[in-house]
């Protein structure tokens, strides 16, 4: 009896084991599946315009028109999911405010993962939209974390990202409850001024809409 009882038991053990790990596949494959959705809305031109026009209406801070490039790139030190993104005046695309890199991955306890990342040397990679097989040759010297990862979950029609507390350390005061928003047609990003004292404080996000 004895001997039949610690086989069943054993039995039991590896059934729930295959279970679990079956469980964790399909959770994995729904990620990568969210992901595929989340790389794909992703690419674009988008500006905020539309938003700071509407600022003084709303008796809100006006924020600074902006157009961001996003742009899928091939950047194997960085990951398998790589854009670069560059900031412009809405108005003048000549005057460049930042370039950065997007790297998204699928972790299996943590869900979709991003890492943002800044160039040490920004003005090299300066319209590399314009030319992104320069990208192929980015190397781990020629970037440095953001401090954040976001992780990005899907909730109906849109995707929210949350900072990962293990990998962003915000001093500042509270952050918005979201710290990114995607759409298959716009973009929202927390806005660091946000916070502020007074009816005139700045709305927490720049909303952007994309335009191609």
């Amino acid at each position: 009896m004895a001997e039949a009882a610690r086989t069943a038991l054993a039995t039991a053990t590896a059934l729930a084991a295959l279970g679990l790990l079956g469980a964790c596949a399909d959770q994995t494959k729904l990620r990568e599946s969210e992901l595929t959705q989340l790389l794909d809305w992703l690419p674009g031109r988008y500006d905020n315009t539309a938003q700071a026009d509407s600022d003084p209406q709303r008796g809100v801070q006006p924020h600074d028109r902006i157009a961001l490039i996003i742009v899928k790139v091939y950047t194997p030190r960085l990951g398998h999911h790589v854009f670069y993104v560059q900031e412009m005046a809405a108005d003048d695309p000549r005057r460049v405010m930042s370039e950065r890199m997007f790297s998204f991955k699928v972790d299996e306890k943590r869900g979709i993962v991003e890492t943002v990342y800044t160039f040490t040397e920004p003005l090299r990679w300066r319209d590399g939209q314009r030319n992104i097989d320069l990208f192929t040759s980015v190397v781990t010297e020629d970037v440095q974390s953001a401090g954040c990862g976001l992780l990005w979950k899907r909730s109906g029609e849109r995707f929210n990202a949350s900072y990962d507390p293990k990998l962003c350390h915000n001093s500042g005061g509270p952050a918005p409850e979201s710290a990114a928003e995607l759409t298959a047609d716009s973009l929202s990003l927390a806005d660091a001024r946000a916070g502020g004292a007074g009816g005139h404080a700045a709305e927490a996000y720049y909303r952007f809409r994309k335009t191609r």
